[in-house]
Parts: C-alpha cells; sequence; structure tokens
C-alpha cells in the first residue's frame, strides 16, 4: 500500500522531483531512524501499540540503513522509511510508525539532532585554532611587530598581543555557539503536526531518550521555529568574518612588502606562468568562504520572513542554508588551523622593524604632559610639528626632535629641550611596549599572564564539548540498548 494513502492522485514526477528534499536527508536520515525508535518505544511503554507490533517496528527500524539509494524516488526519508516497513513488515504492523507524530515535528527533531553534532564540530574547530594561535603566542610572543589602524603603521606591539586580540574575537563565537546548542537542545517530538497529540506519548521521556535536556513547551512553536537555523548560520557568519579578517592578515603578511610571516608550501600555491610566485590561496578561501557563508545567512532569512504559522513546506529550503554554511565554516577555520599551526615567525624582515619609523610618537607627547606640564593636546601639535619635520627630511623622529623641539614647542606656547638620550629612550620601541601599565594592553609582562588566563579559558570550553559529545553518544547507545532488549523481550515471550 502506498502510505500516502487515496486523498490524491499520483504526484508528477517533475512535481516530486521539484519538493523532493531526497537530495539533503542523508544529513538527517540517521537521526530520522533514531526519532522512529524513540517513538516506537514511547507508544508501547503507553500502551498505545502493542508489544508485537512495536517488537517487529523496533527490529525493522533497527536494521533500516540510513544510506539513500541513488535515484530513490519519494518526498522525503521519512516517507521511503516508513514505506520500506509497510512493505517489509505489512500496514497492521508497520502502520503504527507514525501513530502520533508527523513529519512535521520528526523532521524538525531530526534537524536539531545533526545541527547539535554540527556545533560541537564547529566548537571543535575554533577551539583547535585558538590552541594553534595561543602555541605561536608561547613560542614567539614576546616579538614585537608593527601594530597597524587604517592599514598604516600605528604602535608597535607584542605578536602575542595581536594573537590575543584574534584569541579573544573566537572565544566570543565559542560562547555563542555554546548558548545556541543550549536552545537546541530541546526536542520538538510529541508536538505532532502542530497541535500536539491524544496519543498518550511522554514528550520528555522521548525527550531524554533522543539526547535532549527538555521539550519545545509549545507545539506549533515546536514544528515551525526555525531561528536556532537561523542563529546557526548566524554563528557561522560570525565565525567567519573572524576568520575572514585573520585570513586577510595572513594574505598580507606573507607578502614581501610585510614580510612578517612564512606560510608553510601546503597552504600556498604557485602560478601557471610565473614560477617566483607563492600565493596564499588557501587563506584566500578562507576569504571568499566568508561571503558565502554571509549569503546562506541571508537566503534563510528571506525564506523566513513572511511566512505564517505553522509549518510550511518553504522551511524544507533553511535548511541546506545551515548544512552549508557549517561545512565552509568547519573547513575554513580547521584550514585556519594548519596555516597557523604551520607558519613561521620572520623576526629579521625589513617589515617588521620599527625603530624608523613614528610608531612611538604617542610616548613623545605623553613625555611632554607628564615632565613639562602642558596640555595633552598641545603635545600632540609639538609632536605632530616634529613628525612633519621628520618625513620631510627624511630623518627618524628621534634625530629631528632633539636640535627641533624648542622651536617646535615654542609654536605651541612653551619652549621645551630635550636631549637626544632621552629622546632615544622614549621612543624605542620595547620601552614604550614596557611603560604600558593598563590591563589588555601590550607590555610584555602581560604575556604570560594573559597567555595563562587564555589556556584555561581553552581547556574549560573544551570539557563542556567533551562533555556535550559524550552525553549524546551515551544517549545513543542507551537508546539502542532499549530498543534491542524490548524487541529481544518480546520475541522470547511469542517463542515461549
Amino acid at each position: 500500500m502506498d502510505i500516502r494513502g487515496p486523498r490524491l492522485r499520483k504526484q508528477s514526477e517533475r512535481a516530486l522531483a521539484f519538493t523532493s528534499s531526497m537530495a539533503f536527508d542523508g544529513r538527517i536520515s540517521r537521526h530520522v531512524i533514531a526519532v522512529n525508535i524513540a517513538h516506537t518505544i514511547a507508544l508501547m511503554e503507553g500502551g498505545e501499540v502493542s508489544r508485537e507490533a512495536g517488537s517487529k517496528s523496533l527490529k525493522f527500524l533497527l536494521s533500516a540503513s540510513s544510506e539513500i539509494p541513488t535515484g530513490a524516488k519519494a518526498e522525503d526519508f521519512h516517507q521511503m522509511l516508513e514505506q520500506q516497513a509497510v512493505d517489509a513488515l505489512g500496514l497492521e504492523t508497520a502502520g503504527y510508525l507514525n501513530y502520533g507524530k508527523s513529519r512535521n515535528d520528526q523532521v524538525a527533531t531530526a534537524i536539531r539532532m545533526e545541527l547539535r553534532l554540527k556545533l560541537i564540530e564547529l566548537l571543535g574547530a575554533v577551539l583547535d585554532l585558538q590552541g594553534a594561535m595561543l602555541q605561536l603566542a608561547g613560542k614567539d610572543g614576546a616579538l614585537i611587530i608593527p601594530g597597524y589602524t587604517h592599514l598604516q603603521r600605528a604602535q608597535p606591539v607584542t605578536l602575542a598581543h595581536h594573537f590575543f586580540a584574534h584569541f579573544d574575537a573566537f572565544q566570543r563565537d565559542a560562547e555563542r555557539a555554546l548558548q545556541l546548542y543550549a536552545r537546541v537542545n530541546l526536542s520538538p517530538m510529541g508536538a505532532a503536526a502542530m497541535a500536539g497529540t491524544a496519543v498518550k506519548i511522554d514528550r520528555k521521556s522521548v525527550a531524554e531518550s533522543l539526547g535532549f535536556e527538555g521539550i519545545v513547551r509549545n507545539a506549533m512553536d515546536a514544528v515551525s521555529a526555525r531561528d536556532t537555523a537561523v542563529e546557526a548560520l548566524s554563528c557561522a557568519a560570525m565565525t567567519m568574518l573572524d576568520a575572514s579578517r585573520l585570513a586577510e592578515e595572513l594574505i598580507l603578511w606573507s607578502t614581501s612588502e610585510f614580510g612578517l610571516i612564512e606560510l608553510d608550501d601546503a597552504y600556498a600555491a604557485s602560478s601557471s606562468i610565473m614560477p617566483q610566485k607563492k600565493n596564499a590561496v588557501a587563506a584566500e578561501m578562507v576569504r571568499a568562504k566568508s561571503g558565502s557563508v554571509i549569503g546562506d545567512l541571508m537566503a534563510a532569512c528571506a525564506i523566513l520572513k513572511a511566512l505564517p504559522y505553522s509549518y510550511n513546506l518553504d522551511l524544507q529550503e533553511v535548511t541546506p542554508q545551515v548544512w552549508r554554511a557549517l561545512d565552509d565554516t568547519i573547513e575554513s577555520v580547521s584550514v585556519l588551523t594548519g596555516m597557523i599551526s604551520s607558519a613561521s615567525i620572520q623576526p629579521d624582515s625589513p617589515g617588521k622593524k620599527t625603530p624608523d619609523d613614528s610608531s612611538t610618537a604617542v610616548a613623545l607627547a605623553n613625555y611632554l604632559v607628564k615632565e613639562h606640564g602642558i596640555s595633552f593636546r598641545q603635545a600632540h601639535a609639538i609632536v605632530g610639528y616634529l613628525v612633519k619635520l621628520s618625513v620631510e627630511s627624511g630623518k627618524p623622529l628621534q634625530e629631528v626632535a632633539p636640535p627641533k623641539m624648542a622651536a617646535a614647542s615654542a609654536k605651541f606656547g612653551r619652549r621645551i629641550t630635550i636631549d637626544p638620550g632621552t629622546a632615544k629612550e622614549i621612543l624605542d620601541p620595547r620601552r614604550f611596549l614596557e611603560s604600558i601599565v593598563t590591563e589588555g594592553g601590550s607590555n610584555p609582562r602581560f604575556v604570560p599572564e594573559g597567555l595563562k588566563a587564555r589556556q584555561k579559558e581553552l581547556s574549560l570550553a573544551k570539557s563542556a564539548v567533551s562533555e556535550m559529545s559524550s552525553s549524546l553518544k551515551s544517549s545513543e547507545r542507551k537508546l539502542n540498548a532499549t530498543a534491542s532488549g524490548m524487541a529481544r523481550e518480546v520475541k522470547s515471550r511469542v517463542e515461549h
């Protein structure tokens, strides 16, 4: 018997192909089987299905394949699985599979089950990248490099300070994913089509058997809400924004103009015509895929923006955006981890040298405020004038400042002098960094403490992710063991 029933004539092959989700149901097929197992157990425990019929259904489901045959024609995997069960067991036995449930709550549950796994995978990738950055900071963190604003040299910073900034951005990405996991980890099962069901099913028991922490409390919301999908896309997009910024810096830093870092050949490619080229192609793809992920987020929002409650097939079109975006994000972050782990810092590169530029000029302005009692704006004007003279003469600021300070300061209300030794000391990059006192600044003495704090954060996050993963695996084992036991129990009873 065709489980779709006699209400409608057979759907055209073109319409079936157009509306079918079989092309991407492979993502959730094993979860659909698990949902059917949990639901069947609930029917048996609620006395809604005979132990014999339930046992046969469980036996079928435990051996059912989650593989979707090439060219399979069905509306979705849910329909295909139930049709296979009816064909194998007969309508009187397998006809109870969908008793008290709908494809609406079933697909919403299966999506959340897969989304949990993808969030764990995403978190693992982000945490690995953070670990690689801390390893680099621990090894070469004391190196002084130029810091940039507007892509112009601004102030010297330590390498650790720079990568701590990236670490903290990805830490917020990880926190967002962890917070989302809690919202995803609620079961829609028992909502049925949208109004709940008169069939006696313990929703909380079903949720627990599938590894959920609770249930989505409103049945209509349970089947029609896809805010967790949009939030997952948002998390992916935010992570990719941070990944793209890091990728852009790796591209810039690896150029001869910057020369701050050497990327491993494994993440580069040569030119088809220019034999000297080493192009940072892996980083370029990360940068490009960030645009794709943002596009997936926008597509999902556009699909959902005007849907009436509750379920509409439009929701089906959101799901592929989620899987594609999460795949791209996980792969991009993983590639960045490889790039950071295998990169080498160039300590003697021309791009890293800072003594001859004016990036410590603010230290001279601060000195004038503290030692000579002028306002910062006056000091700013004096030093700005000296920098102008430095640029015009082609000489370093530390050489221009001593002979020109008196005349420059007189222009702004106070005649001040400075000797060459003092100017050199004030403008020295390391002295500049060591003078920083504010928490979160780039003083080299802050590096060990900053490294320790972030290693602790990373360890705690890894423990949380490991616990989440272990909990899901434990629930899966327990569900299968319960189903197997119930199937054997009834078989034994029949034999006796």
